[in-house]
């Protein structure tokens, strides 16, 4: 119970029925309580030990929702998941990254390039999260986000290309400002690739993270090199099962680097800023 585990997970653990469980947890509050309105240090004590047992357990969850990406932390807590379990899902990948971000580096100071990309990742992340993605991970000036995992979502295809164009559009306005004080322009090109991936926590015991791999996020990977200032390039299989085809241009069938078959894919040009 300290555990912060629901009624349901409990049963399971004591191998019995959920009425159960909750009568055995009541019985206990019921035990507890008397002790302590008797008088005895023995009821006052284990009500203090049950306390903090909840406090340090809600510390750790606030740990590893920052640890992990939203939705995530919530099932381990909740449903006990285990960090072996290993899901199949249909999803739609996104990976951002900035265009000629070595030499933006290399003439910027360490300081103000940094206080850039955590104004970027924030408005990248604001973007997705709008659009109920989850964000996977930030390596340097790349973004990875995936939409419907950990949790299923029909619309993944859509949902992706609409944050796709949000962090375009909030990218292109921040811009405007760093041009103000003299700060150089993050130009973003984005992949988006459907397809099958495994998502799980992979890592050791000391240290996993939630991932998803699968052709999907290689391709996806490859896609957006393709894309240039304000595009977004998607696969085949993303622009197919879209709701409503955007305007785009076909290319390939094309060679793509570490894949034996040729790829077609779909460049969307950049979107008219916001008025």
């Amino acid at each position: 119970m300290a555990e912060g585990r629901p009624i349901k997970a409990i049963a399971i653990k004591r191998k019995t029925t959920s009425a159960d469980a909750a009568a055995s947890v009541e019985h206990l509050f019921f035990k507890l309580a008397k002790q302590a309105i008797d008088g005895g240090d023995a009821g006052v004590r284990n009500l203090r030990r049950l306390h903090q047992a909840i406090v340090d357990r809600e510390e750790q969850g606030e740990m590893l929702s920052r640890l992990l990406p939203g939705g995530v932390a919530d099932r381990l807590r909740q449903r006990g998941r285990g960090a072996s379990e290993v899901e199949r899902l249909i999803v739609t990948v996104l990976i951002s990254d900035v265009r000629g971000y070595s030499s933006i580096a290399e003439a910027s100071d360490p300081s103000s390039l940094a206080g850039q990309l955590m104004q970027h990742r924030t408005v990248a992340t604001d973007a997705i999260l709008a659009e109920h993605g989850t964000v996977m991970q930030f390596v340097g000036d790349s973004v990875m986000a995936v939409f419907g995992a950990p949790d299923s979502q029909p619309d993944h295809a859509d949902c992706a290309l609409r944050a796709a164009t949000s962090m375009h559009r909030a990218q292109l306005e921040l811009n405007g400002r760093w041009a103000s004080a003299g700060m150089p322009a993050f130009e973003l090109g984005i992949g988006l690739s459907t397809g099958l991936v495994a998502a799980a926590l992979i890592g050791s015991e000391e240290r996993a993270e939630y991932s998803v791999v699968g052709d999907a996020v290689n391709l996806a990977q490859r896609l957006q090199q393709f894309a240039s200032c304000g595009e977004t390039v998607l696969s085949e299989a993303t622009y197919s099962v879209l709701s409503t085809s955007p305007r785009a241009e076909r290319l390939g069938p094309a060679p793509v680097k570490g894949r034996k078959e040729l790829v077609t894919a779909f460049l969307v040009p950049a979107p008219p800023p916001d008025k």
